[in-house]
């Protein structure tokens, strides 16, 4: 049976052992990334006859008008169960009862791709939630570059011999600010409700030094022959699985295909190796389809709500949500 554990009680030496261990563990779900994207955060947690954790979902808790919620972290795309052995039926009933039980709101909260059982027409343990299916894509590595490319569609093979003639200096790098500098001038302005310092560079910063502390971050960037950065991405490993985090690039990067390039480059260094690169794809169609040019499998996730809120509740809440989007436009 699984069990709610709060942020107080979680073990934490247990539950990094639990997501170290098993196939389908997740960076997004270490304790020290949960810490920086979803401060509070809880569980639900399955123990074996030693007390020891055999499975586990990670629960980023949020707090507002005096009850409690779930919402899926920003830069966490999926969470989920992760589990030593196969769940059962009874497994996911438990879980879904936990749910229901714990919160009468979830904005939105992913299941992991691995957890396929969930992707059924029909789970009654998912009886009362709001369903929808999302997907990412996932390229394994282990393929030499020559395969790899063979697999890229041929209008990618064509852009990518296009953009090489512009003579790219394509290299590691360490400077988070220039990636942070290149995204605020270049993208930001385009994304509606993007605060900036005060949230997503503050926790993309945050994650960068933690996993950098732990040798499981890098920076890619693409420069001119003039020394100009015009384009920069940011990755994170582990557990045998290379996630595309975060990337930006200038006007003249994107004219010149720097982003392409730069995958390609990260694909040509970790070639023939055992490892799966996730796009961390997000639901936009012209992304897909350029993340699936790279001969990717698209593959997908189930996302569940839930909203049992009493009626003032509710209509306190679309009070909130209309003044902050008509603050944002204003601003």
């Amino acid at each position: 049976m699984f069990r709610y554990v709060g942020p107080e009680t979680v073990d934490r030496t247990q539950w990094d052992a639990l997501i170290t261990a098993v196939p389908n563990g997740l960076i997004y779900a270490l304790s020290w990334y949960l810490d920086t994207v979803s401060p509070g955060w809880a569980a639900l947690v399955k123990l074996d006859a030693q007390g020891r954790y055999v499975a586990g979902l990670p629960l980023p808790v949020q707090r507002r008008f005096g009850f409690r919620y779930l919402k899926q972290p920003l830069f966490a795309q999926q969470l989920g169960l992760f589990s030593r052995e196969a769940p059962t039926p009874a497994d996911w009933t438990d879980i879904g009862s936990l749910l229901q039980r714990e919160f009468r709101f979830i904005t939105r909260y992913s299941f992991n791709t691995d957890n396929t059982e969930l992707l059924a027409t029909d789970v009654p343990a998912l009886a009362g939630f709001e369903t929808a299916t999302f997907h990412t894509y996932y390229l394994p590595l282990h393929p030499a570059h020559s395969q790899l490319v063979a697999a890229y569609k041929p209008n990618r093979r064509w852009r990518l011999n296009q953009a090489r003639r512009r003579g790219l200096c394509l290299e590691p790098s360490t400077d988070l600010d220039e990636l942070v500098r290149i995204f605020d001038e270049n993208t930001a302005p385009l994304i509606y409700g993007v605060i900036g310092e005060e949230y997503e560079y503050r926790l993309l910063r945050a994650l960068y030094a933690q996993a950098s502390q732990r040798g499981l971050a890098q920076l890619w960037q693409a420069r001119t022959t003039a020394g100009e950065v015009v384009a920069m991405l940011m990755l994170f490993e582990f557990n045998g699985r290379l996630t595309y985090i975060f990337n930006a690039s200038t006007v003249a990067g994107k004219a010149a295909g720097a982003i392409s390039l730069l995958l390609d480059e990260v694909f040509r260094h970790y070639a023939g190796r055992p490892l799966c690169f996730d796009f961390e794809a997000p639901e936009v169609s012209s992304i897909a389809h350029f993340y699936g040019s790279f001969g990717s499998t698209e593959t997908p996730f189930l996302s569940i709500s839930l909203n049992r809120l009493p009626w003032p509740v509710r209509q306190l809440k679309a009070a909130r949500t209309a003044l902050v989007r008509a603050w944002l436009r204003r601003g």
